[in-house]
């Protein structure tokens, strides 16, 4: 009875919505819908880094919700649960972007480099200096140093992002998460997946970017989604299935 009553209730905010266009019917809507961005959140921090809370993901995923609302239009037949997580999901990535100020090359270099100290104290027992990580790594003495200054420029907290700054977490949240292509890369990527996705069901374009791009389980989608494992399963190799019949013949010339 609840349900019905919930389903009733949100139906009703949607024509006010749709009538007004009101900011009091849209937070009434977007307040309905936020456990999905909760859900969302919870699993994508799973492979995030320790320091970034699913907390920090939802308040991103709140922008991707109220875009949403805002931009939805049920004359497409597509249900605002199913739209709305693929827009959910693109607010949290672009923020996870933004908190990252190294980006891919500088977050290997950075494992890279740890990796190469723990091995060294192991070996010979004593903390190596910068030209023996250098040699290490095989690099060269001004590649090095340009690219641990970048790295130590990424942890340095500044001086305004103390207590005292009536922000919210994605200011301050400089703690780097997972890595993510540099601009060229990335830019590149969102193409190929705008083209290779182009004219796919907003679910299908949802499992795929959740699955090649936020790297999430086959079970943490269905949980997303709200369907079985093995229904995501079967629903990603009809996909496959889709666009390499769609692609067979097409030279394309892209570079993952």
């Amino acid at each position: 009875m609840t349900t019905k009553s919930n389903e009733k209730d949100v139906a009703a905010h949607w024509r006010e919505f749709r009538r007004s266009r009101s900011v009091e019917a849209r937070n009434r809507i977007v307040e309905h819908y936020m456990p999905i961005v909760h859900k969302l959140a919870e699993i994508m921090a799973r492979r995030l880094w320790p320091r970034v809370s699913s907390d920090e993901l939802a308040s991103a995923g709140y922008d991707g919700l109220i875009a949403a609302v805002g931009a939805f239009d049920p004359a497409r037949g597509v249900k605002f649960e199913t739209y709305c997580r693929q827009r959910i999901v693109g607010a949290i990535r672009d923020w996870q972007r933004e908190i990252d100020p190294l980006g891919r090359s500088g977050r290997n270099f950075e494992r890279s480099m740890n990796l190469a100290e723990e091995r060294f104290h192991t070996e010979s027992g004593k903390t190596p200096n910068s030209q023996e990580l250098a040699r290490r790594m095989g690099l060269s003495w001004g590649r090095f140093v340009k690219m641990k200054r970048t790295v130590s420029a990424s942890h340095c907290v500044p001086l305004e992002t103390g207590s005292d700054r009536n922000d919210d977490s994605r200011i301050g949240a400089l703690v780097p998460v997972d890595p993510s292509p540099g601009p060229v890369h990335r830019t590149e990527r969102e193409l190929i997946r705008e083209y290779i996705t182009r004219g796919l069901k907003e679910q299908d374009r949802l499992i795929l970017t959740l699955y090649y791009y936020e790297k999430l389980t086959m079970a943490s989608i269905g949980a997303v989604l709200g369907v079985s494992e093995s229904r995501v399963c079967q629903r990603h190799a009809e996909i496959v299935e889709q666009l390499r019949s769609r692609f067979a013949n097409s030279a394309c010339d892209l570079v993952a």
